[in-house]
């Protein structure tokens, strides 16, 4: 038993690290370190996240201290959520070979294998992911305005092996992310672990403005402040139909902060923080690109339709999409896993994924919930879920850091505060 007990914790504190290293180690930086994650050649274990190693070890000993039947158990949706993305796995090492496996190998399944473990934590290792999480956002938007004043990199982004140089009018900084556009998410993610008072709150809450606009991603600026603002609207009417005193307090707070935002972010466009950002507020090439990609359904055959299409066709069939729509890359993971799985397989990966989301959703207060539809929208937006990413961890990280629902109702057993509040002793 008390082994048991051993091996959750150490799970626990391995899935701490875990989350850390994700958050801080990117494919540049991998890169810039020789090691080829997302350059062609290399051995296949080189092309998984040191992240990813970490959290199948404490997802291993998470079973040693709970036992198996117990954890799939536990948390139906995300047995269905791995079930369903082993069940892609198989499919599509059997008719897409192996070029479309590493997305859900090291962006999905790492997802799932932590959200098992997070999900029993106790208020002790909450807080110590928490304050992790906010040390690292910290130092990713300070290194993010240090770009920007820069105009350069300081971790080199890579396009396969080669460093890309972004043109002067168009830099976006990445920090230890691998996109601007990984940065805009992490940065939403960083605003929902907000500290809880003090001089700290306001601070950290305005370098997570400034960095948000540094990295330039429209649709995350713009869904971040409407979530906020939803945020304000929900809580102020809350107040005012429970005829509480504190709705005037918040109104008067909301129109400071709204102010003081206007005045912030002319003052950081002033200063070209935001240059690309205040650039691209209309309905730009890029937009119209990502409208055009939809062609590539037109160039699938029926067999492609219908069961999925290898990487080497899939990049193919991009070339004469290039030519005629200037589309080079798809910015859209729906379509991508769609075109890689076909209509038979695609139908298993979105019950998998509404599992995960719906786990996501019911985990979680109204801040996280927010921040769950937030980051759907972001990502649906981009292809940012549709290669390696390491987002989708990260937002199980920051959920597991917020006000539960149900788990925070229960009392705590004999598993103590580290290990968590769902049951009272380890499984033998």
């Amino acid at each position: 038993m008390a082994g048991a007990r051993q091996a959750a914790c150490v799970a626990v504190t391995l899935a701490i690290m875990a989350a850390g290293i994700e958050l801080c180690v990117s494919a540049n930086l991998l890169t810039a370190l020789g090691i080829p994650y997302v350059t062609d050649g290399g051995a296949l274990p080189l092309k998984i996240h040191p992240g990813t190693y970490l959290i199948c070890l404490a997802f291993l000993l998470h079973l040693l201290g709970w036992g198996a039947w117990q954890t799939l158990t536990a948390d139906k949706l995300l047995a269905a959520f791995l079930a369903a993305m082993l069940a892609c796995l198989i499919y599509a090492l059997f008719l897409t070979g192996t070029g479309n496996l590493i997305v859900l190998l090291d962006t999905f399944l790492p997802a799932g294998l932590l959200a098992f473990i997070l999900a029993r934590c106790g208020p002790v290792a909450r807080h110590r992911l928490r304050c992790l999480m906010q040390i690292g956002f910290v130092a990713n938007a300070l290194l993010a305005l240090a770009e920007s004043s820069a105009q350069r990199t300081l971790v080199p982004l890579y396009l396969n092996d080669r460093p890309f140089n972004a043109v002067a009018e168009e830099f976006r900084p990445t920090a230890l992310y691998d996109h601007p556009l990984t940065g805009a998410v992490m940065t939403m993610l960083a605003l929902a672990l907000v500290p809880a008072g003090g001089w700290l709150r306001p601070a950290y809450a305005a370098l997570m403005w400034a960095a948000l606009i540094a990295f330039g991603g429209r649709t995350a600026f713009a869904v971040t402040v409407t979530a906020a603002s939803a945020g304000v609207v929900w809580r102020g009417l809350r107040l005012v139909l429970a005829r509480d005193r504190r709705a005037v307090r918040l109104l008067l707070v909301a129109t400071a902060a709204f102010v003081l935002g206007v005045i912030g972010a002319a003052v950081a466009l002033g200063a070209g923080l935001g240059t690309r950002l205040a650039g691209h507020l209309y309905w730009d090439q890029s937009a119209q690109v990502r409208l055009a990609q939809w062609q590539l359904l037109g160039e699938l055959d029926g067999w492609q339709l219908l069961f999925g299409t290898r990487r080497d066709d899939l990049i193919a069939l991009l070339t004469p999409l290039w030519l005629g729509s200037g589309v080079e890359v798809i910015e859209n993971f729906w379509l991508l896993m769609f075109a890689s799985l076909g209509a038979a397989g695609f139908p298993m990966f979105a019950a998998g994924l509404a599992a995960f989301l719906i786990w996501c959703w019911r985990k979680t207060e109204h801040k996280g919930r927010m921040l769950v539809l937030s980051v759907l929208v972001v990502v649906s937006t981009s292809n940012s879920l549709g290669r390696k990413s390491t987002i989708l961890v990260e937002l199980v990280a920051a959920l597991s850091c917020l006000p539960r629902l149900q788990m925070q109702r229960r009392p705590l057993g004999r598993a103590g505060p580290w290990l968590g509040q769902a049951q009272a002793v380890a499984a033998p």
